[in-house]
């Protein structure tokens, strides 16, 4: 299988065991939930009566001051008391095997090729790290406007600094880029040294 590139109409063959996958909706589904869930760190946390500090002791006695009775300061009732139904620290992690993670990379990879959302430059090479520059780049490639995801074999600093402040830009490492980064994107754009990382990195040849 070819793809263009986009800057010199150069043919780059990718392999079909990695951009030409039948998709698997409930696998993508299933790794990019526990992308997200295992994103959260779950720590956040009040205190329960319990919990709280103090209370050893009846806060005043039980007739005669015209108040409700209380038994203790810790009650949810009383100022400073635990708190009902607060959030406790919670384990969100949820295991995909990694045979079922590689075959949804596949999958979207291949997704974004059958729809030519996947495009190929040989590189981006910013003279500068000016946000003008890269926004010049993408409007000449038709790309602006878009929810951009480049993936590149090294994240170059002027790339990084000058995509910082556009919109929807979001710039991976080959090597490290996760599900969600390549789901949640419009275009791919991954240039020459990239792919051949993303082809080893799954199985194909360049």
């Amino acid at each position: 299988m070819k793809i263009k590139s986009i800057n010199n109409k150069k043919d780059y063959t990718v392999s079909d065991s990695v951009f030409k996958v039948p998709m698997n909706n409930q696998v993508v589904y299933q790794c990019v939930v526990a992308e997200l869930n295992n994103a959260r760190q779950g720590t956040s946390s009040t205190k329960n009566r319990s919990l709280v500090s103090g209370g050893g002791k009846k806060p005043f006695k039980q007739k005669g001051t015209g108040n409700a009775r209380a038994g203790t300061i810790r009650s949810p009732l009383m100022r400073g008391g635990g708190v009902i139904f607060g959030p406790s620290p919670k384990y969100y992690f949820k295991k995909v095997n990694a045979k079922t993670k590689k075959l949804a990379f596949k999958c979207i990879l291949s997704d974004k090729t059958k729809n030519k959302s996947l495009k190929i430059t040989d590189s981006i090479n910013l003279k500068t790290n000016k946000t003008k520059e890269l926004v010049q780049f993408l409007h000449d490639n038709d790309l602006s406007d878009r929810k951009l995801t480049i993936v590149t074999s090294e994240v170059d600093n002027n790339l990084l600094l000058a995509s910082r402040n556009i919109e929807g830009v979001n710039i991976v490492k080959a090597s490290s880029c996760s599900i969600v980064d390549l789901f949640d994107s419009d275009i791919i754009l991954i240039d020459s040294g990239g792919l051949e990382v993303i082809s080893s990195r799954f199985g194909g040849d360049k």
